[in-house]
């Protein structure tokens, strides 16, 4: 918000510009203990669903670039870490389980690649869609969710 707040002058100035967001699948099909996640993504989708609207009559656009499973970074690995100490005690055991529970292991993932593609494709194609899935993973939900 602060970013769209700094760049709002400039391209209300030019009559022009694109203010790019990035959420997450998870937004299309939720996901065990992400409800926090969850919840910022989803809030993050709102605040773009509404500034398209206040900025459009500035020939301002806004997208929404959402990104799938992304198994190269290192999000799985420390949001499990920063949940585990968290967790009440009444949650406990299912959390063990989920936890524990393996992943299904899909073929379809995102890349940084993907995401920087929509990124351009969502800067650079007036034409775009407001969501832009990234990833074979998140185009495959977004189709689901349609």
């Amino acid at each position: 918000m602060a970013m769209t707040q700094a760049v709002l002058p400039g391209f209300r100035a030019q009559e022009s510009g694109v203010i790019v967001n990035v959420s997450s699948a998870v937004t299309l099909k939720p996901l065990p203990m992400l409800s926090a996640y969850t919840a910022s993504k989803a809030a993050v989708e709102a605040f773009s669903e509404d500034l398209a609207l206040e900025v459009e009559p500035f020939g301002i656009r806004v997208r929404l670039v959402i990104p799938g499973r992304a198994p190269e970074t290192s999000f799985s690995a420390a949001a499990r870490a920063r949940s585990q100490n968290g967790i009440p005690e009444a949650y406990s055991d299912w959390a063990k389980q989920v936890f524990s529970s393996a992943p299904p292991q899909s073929v379809e993932v995102t890349t940084a690649s993907d995401v920087a593609e929509a990124v351009w494709q969502a800067v650079t194609d007036a034409s775009s869609p407001f969501r832009i899935p990234a990833g074979a993973d998140a185009v495959t939900l977004a189709e689901k969710a349609a």
